[in-house]
């Protein structure tokens, strides 16, 4: 008995790494810059490091045999490949390729663990539909004013910087809880006992969970996770129906009345997508032009342009597009500078190449398919409403997600596929894989305690940068590069300091990195000013003329254009410019504009006065 108590205390223990990072949501820090993103990073990387030592332990005490498939290898080609295309044109591992390959490797350790103790996978079920409690409990606080949002524009967040991410969270632990609330219910209903507590937990848990999302889910206003959390509750709700064998019966029992409520929610789903189109007419229609942009890319970089790559590559094919005045006075209004497709299997494809993308589509295919073969319908609700708000957001450019969709995979695949289609290792050659693993994590984050200093001083200097201290900016900014290039704010404030400095050239180099990586006209703007400055006109224009084709609805770009045409003297061109500033319409109009165009009457009036 002793014995028993102490084996199953050790596996307890071992349970806290893999809570840690299931909790990486919840991480916010202050003394970091950008610590919203950052911090939940650095919590990642020390959960990792120790799951990496606790699987080996867990390994080693419990024995328990892991069963490999095709799958596994498939997806692990899959990451690989998104690796190797990344380095092939960066020349370098960024850091997307690092978190990918961290991803992979938390898969594997959640497939071994898993097996490892019976209870393994219902607590961390448990403390996964937690995080959806405790969120959506944050958010209401936010919402009432009880606590501060992370986005000075947006008043429900929870630890997310913005509410479509935080919604996209919520509306993923949604259907899980639904299904658990159905699945548990009967055992509420019986007489109490003992044996029954887990349960019991899971049970009330979920309610909890389920009733707070649907609470603050609403007041999110992202109508693409509500999508998603009505579709995967219903398939939740379908799939238990299945498990249960009443499907059937009810069909059978009320044919016609089921054919008359699926006319009726079909012709309220059409009412109710138009209504949710016409809600965000604007940001509808900015998405399908992302889309249809990001298609044209594809076509041109058919074997992927890297990991991290596609806001740049968008950035030059948008500026194309409209620069050859092919664009409709809509799509220059809803034209943006997006960081992301707003659709992660386009920007798979963008990013990867098409062959990786049909092998993504590929092993997507093949979990649905398993899920519902060996009935794990729970954790396939989840992975469902994933799957559907990944087309029309950016779920798997956010850590938390990330790590969500490889737990719920794991949880998805069961161990006891056909022979045909699986592999046993013995324990032997298991152990030396878990031990391949840990090697290859540590590896992968050796290096991330200077990153760590590197977003403190950062954060530090930040201070300075606002107070204009540009040479001490430039000096500490020039020790921490190295860590932060792949940081679109940093070599931003970076490149400005420089350019403000008077160093142009240096602050050029820094802007070409940041190009690569950005779509921001802003780029383009300082480069054309530092290009201006010592008196490169036509490259000057060439920048100025690219930032208003990227996102041709702000002023700012055609009044530096203005600006350097007077600089340079030329008459026709400044008065040309000047009339088209003042009769173009602001897509936001603020008090920036008619300064804008006040100066630019001036400037006509200089003009014709001579």
């Amino acid at each position: 008995m002793l014995k028993k108590i102490v084996h199953n205390s050790i596996n307890s223990l071992l349970l806290v790494p893999f809570i840690m990072v299931l909790s990486t949501v919840f991480i916010v820090s202050k003394d970091l810059a950008n610590g919203i993103v950052a911090g939940k990073y650095f919590w990642f990387y020390l959960s990792m490091m120790l799951i990496s030592v606790n699987i080996m332990v867990s390994f080693c005490m419990n024995r328990k045999k892991v069963v490999f498939s095709i799958l596994d290898i498939l997806i692990g080609i899959f990451c690989v490949s998104g690796v190797v295309i990344t380095y092939i044109h960066n020349e370098s591992i960024s850091n997307k390729s690092v978190i990918l390959l961290l991803v992979l490797l938390l898969y594997f350790y959640f497939k071994v663990f898993i097996v490892q103790y019976r209870w393994n996978a219902f607590i961390l079920i448990i403390v996964f539909v937690s995080t959806g409690f405790v969120e959506a409990i944050w958010g209401l606080k936010q919402l009432y004013g009880f606590s501060s949002s992370q986005h000075s524009l947006f008043k429900t967040t929870g630890s997310f910087f913005n509410p479509g991410p935080y919604a996209g969270y919520l509306a993923m632990i949604m259907p899980l809880a639904f299904y658990y609330i159905l699945n548990d219910y009967r055992i509420f209903k019986n007489k109490f006992q003992y044996t029954h507590i887990p349960f019991y937990c899971r049970g009330g848990i979920s309610l909890l969970s389920f009733c707070s999302i649907l609470l603050v889910l609403p007041a999110t206003m992202s109508r693409a996770s509500w999508i998603a959390a009505v579709t995967g509750c219903l398939i939740a709700g379908i799939l238990y129906l299945m498990k249960n064998r009443k499907l059937k019966i009810y069909i059978k029992r009320f044919r016609n009345h089921i054919l008359f409520i699926l006319l009726g929610i079909v012709a309220l789903s059409m009412v109710g997508l138009a209504g949710i189109y016409y809600l965000k007419k604007d940001s509808a229609d900015g998405r399908a032009f992302i889309w249809k942009t990001s298609i044209q890319v594809i076509k041109e970089h058919p074997l992927g342009v890297g990991l991290g790559n596609f806001p740049g590559v968008y950035g030059e094919k948008q500026a194309e597009y409209f620069g050859t005045q092919q664009g409709s006075e809509q799509e220059q209004l809803v034209a943006g500078n997006p960081e992301y497709a707003f659709n992660e299997y386009v920007q798979v494809c963008v990013e990867s190449g098409i062959i990786p993308f049909f092998l993504f589509i590929s092993i997507i295919i093949c979990i649905v398919y398993t899920a519902v073969r060996k009935k794990r319908y729970a954790p396939l609700g989840a992975f469902s409403s994933i799957l559907v708000f990944a087309a029309m957001s950016y779920p798997f450019s956010i850590l938390p997600f990330l790590i969500s969709f490889v737990f719920l995979i794991a949880l998805c695949l069961p161990d006891n596929l056909a022979k045909n289609y699986a592999y046993s290792p013995k324990l032997s050659v298991t152990i030396i894989f878990i031990v391949a693993l840990f090697f290859i994590t540590t590896f992968s984050i050796y290096n991330r305690y200077p990153s760590y200093d590197a977003y403190k001083r950062w954060n530090k200097s930040k201070t300075l940068y606002g107070v204009g201290l540009y040479k001490d900016v430039n000096k500490e900014y020039a020790k921490i590069y190295p860590y932060l290039d792949h940081e679109v704010e940093f070599l931003f404030e970076y490149a400005q300091s420089l350019s403000r400095s008077e160093y142009y050239e240096e602050s050029n180099r820094i802007l070409e990195k940041a190009i690569r990586i950005s779509c921001d006209p802003m780029l383009y703007n300082i480069t054309g000013k530092n290009h201006q400055a010592v008196g490169n006109y036509a490259l000057a224009e060439q920048y100025f003329n690219k930032a208003a084709m990227i996102v041709p609805s702000r002023l700012y770009p055609y009044y530096l254009l203005a600006k350097l045409y007077d600089e340079m003297g030329d008459k026709e061109k400044v008065c040309q410019m000047a009339g088209f500033i003042r009769s173009k319409e602001a897509k936001v109009h603020s008090t920036a504009v008619d300064e804008m165009r006040e100066e630019m009457r001036s400037l006509c009036e200089k003009y014709k006065t001579k």
